[in-house]
């Protein structure tokens, strides 16, 4: 990008100067051309979406479609190879739309109310005090590798009735799952999926014979109106550990390191606790460590902000982008206020594909954040704030790192 008209390259989503710092070339987009061509790598293209008003649009209209056979379609037509989605991830919700979805949304929604979410509390503060003790002793602790990344691995695994032996094998494989694609052909993608799968299917076998208090127990001895097929649980429990767990480490790191670059605000909730539940939608909107919402495909032309996208074209919604749109937050959206009225960010999406956990991922992120600073009140980082490196990632925005000094 230079000069004053801003020109940028056909890849602007995709380069690494965006991706650290991506809210000065989002302002201009928003401004110029909201809704904006980007050029795949691999040939192809996709519409971005950056406006708050056209985001929520796209995010409720059905001609934008989820359904990642549709998707699989196209990247078959694209890359000149028949690729097809492997069972694991194409039977749960956030991967279809109805009349499959709605069963599904159902079925689960029962486990992910704010009253069950709140009841895990107790739980979820001990693993995060039982990180805590592991990091103590160390000099510069790295809080996403140490406690970030681990947190909502822990939580959700025992969540679903993962032995505690396991979880190292699942932080992997989560990883694997959000890091690697399946046009690009290395094979890590598939033995992780196979792996994965392996052991998520006999765990369902165990818990068939033997249920527990958990997740995937009530999932298959649930009653035969809300019960779920063999598969349909194997996907859920894929798109928990992978879609749950990336996402939500991202809002850990993300809310973390907002607060350690803004040492007022974390002195307001340190000295009023029953702030920190009532602050986290204005810190996640801040953050946006949910850079783009799962991309859609348009199964008919589609006008979003005065384009006309046509068919069969991939659509990435720029939820960094909406969080900052003055449209939706007149009032300086590009500086964290803990008073600021509704921030009704578009983090956890919007229509029947609003995030099922988004209460659970609150609840981790809030309990993650205040246990740390009620901890370690004297926590600092150890670099410089313009050092922090995050990650390139088409859906998340995780820090690569984040060192401190306890």
């Amino acid at each position: 990008m230079t000069g004053s008209t801003r020109t940028l390259s056909k890849y602007w989503m995709l380069t690494n100067d965006f991706t650290q710092n991506p809210y000065p070339v989002l302002e201009y987009v928003r401004r110029e051309s909201p809704v904006r061509e980007l050029s795949m790598p691999g040939g192809g293209r996709a519409w971005v979406v950056t406006r708050y008003e056209d985001a929520k649009a796209a995010l409720a209209d059905p001609r934008l479609s989820r359904d990642i056979h549709v998707q699989y379609e196209l990247m078959s037509e694209r890359s000149g190879r028949t690729l097809v989605p492997p069972p694991e991830e194409a039977n749960h919700l956030a991967n279809l739309e109805p009349p499959r979805h709605t069963p599904l949304r159902k079925a689960i929604s029962f486990a992910f109310t704010p009253r069950r979410a709140e009841a895990l509390r107790p739980r979820i503060e001990e693993i995060a005090d039982e990180l805590l003790d592991g990091l103590a002793p160390q000099a510069r602790p790295d809080l996403i590798a140490g406690y970030a990344d681990p947190l909502p691995v822990i939580v959700i695994a025992e969540l679903m009735g993962v032995p505690a032996d396991s979880w190292p094998d699942f932080l992997r494989w989560s990883t694997a799952l959000r890091t690697h694609s399946p046009a690009e052909g290395s094979g890590v993608l598939d033995r992780s999926i196979q792996e994965l799968s392996a052991y998520m299917s006999d765990l369902i076998a165990r818990k068939e014979q033997e249920p527990g208090e958990d997740l995937l127990s009530a999932l298959i001895h649930a009653d035969e109106e809300r019960r779920l097929t063999r598969t349909e649980i194997l996907s859920t429990g894929f798109a928990l550990m992978t879609g749950g767990n990336d996402t939500t480490a991202s809002l850990v790191g993300g809310v973390i390191a907002a607060l350690l670059t803004h040492p007022a605000e974390r002195t307001e909730l340190l000295s009023e606790p029953g702030r920190w539940g009532r602050s986290m939608d204005e810190l996640i909107r801040y953050v946006s460590p949910i850079a783009n919402a799962l991309q859609r495909v348009t199964t008919e032309p589609v006008e979003l902000g005065g384009v006309t996208i046509p068919a069969k074209e991939v659509v990435i919604i720029s939820v960094m982008s909406t969080n900052r749109d003055t449209g939706q937050f007149p009032d300086h959206p590009d500086e964290l206020d803990l008073t600021r009225s509704k921030p009704a960010h578009l983090s956890f999406g919007f229509g029947i594909h609003y995030c099922s956990g988004a209460h659970l991922a609150k609840l981790i992120t809030e309990i993650g954040a205040r246990r740390l600073f009620e901890r370690f009140p004297d926590v600092r980082l150890a670099v410089g704030p313009e050092e922090l490196r995050y990650q390139q990632n088409v859906v998340v925005r995780p820090l690569a790192e984040l060192p401190v000094r306890l």
